[in-house]
């Protein structure tokens, strides 16, 4: 997957709420980091415990080393209560500020609708941006049903400790979370590409 990058490239993940990116990316967000890349964490919104979440946010992007913002965090937000057209701008404002190389985001094909509307938006705001977009899903169950997805795969071998401790860092979630079903469902995406532990993506548009 690194080859999608230059030397220190940017890369930008879009995640509708805590928690999502450390799930779906983490260990491809925890390898990029480890390459050289400047990786940046965009958490949509905080839907409740706004202060205790966003510090758990803080926790998981320090655990894998990336930045993380928030792009609506003045009270508790849903991402299905924000119209289109602000979630656009406010996707615009980020990418113009990170100038990325490569986008992650959540695929349309997810099951939650607020991951749905992210894919819209994290499209639309890409609409004049020359870049790599690639899309996770945020749970094994949604990977596992899936069809579209594992068009391409990455290595997470060796950052699959460090995707399970940044899940960790939201403790308020965890009770929610099986963590072995990410090791699992790693093991498993390892298998069908032929590395230990994997994460499957689907690649929405690639630069070759």
């Amino acid at each position: 997957m690194n080859r999608l990058l230059g030397d220190n490239g940017r890369v930008l993940a879009f995640g509708a709420h805590p928690d999502d990116l450390e799930v779906g990316a983490g260990g491809l967000l925890a390898r990029l980091v480890r390459e050289g890349a400047e990786v940046t964490l965009a958490v949509v919104s905080i839907p409740n415990q706004l202060e205790q979440r966003r510090a758990e946010a803080q926790a998981g992007a320090d655990v894998i080393g990336g930045k993380l913002r928030v792009l609506f965090d003045e009270r508790p937000t849903r991402v299905e209560d924000i119209p289109m057209h602000e979630l656009v701008r406010r996707f615009d404002m980020v990418v113009g500020d990170s100038r990325p190389d490569l986008v992650i985001t959540h695929s349309t094909h997810d099951l939650h609708w607020d991951h749905g509307l992210v894919n819209r938006a994290t499209v639309s705001a890409l609409r004049r941006t020359p870049c790599d977009l690639l899309a996770f899903l945020s749970s094994p169950e949604m990977n596992a049903q899936s069809r579209a997805m594992g068009q391409c795969f990455a290595d997470i071998t060796h950052t699959l400790e460090l995707k399970i401790r940044a899940i960790q860092a939201h403790t308020s979630q965890v009770p929610k979370l099986d963590l072995e079903s990410s090791r699992d469902l790693a093991r498993a995406m390892g298998r069908i590409s032929g590395y230990e532990y994997a994460e499957a993506y689907e690649a929405l548009r690639v630069r070759v």
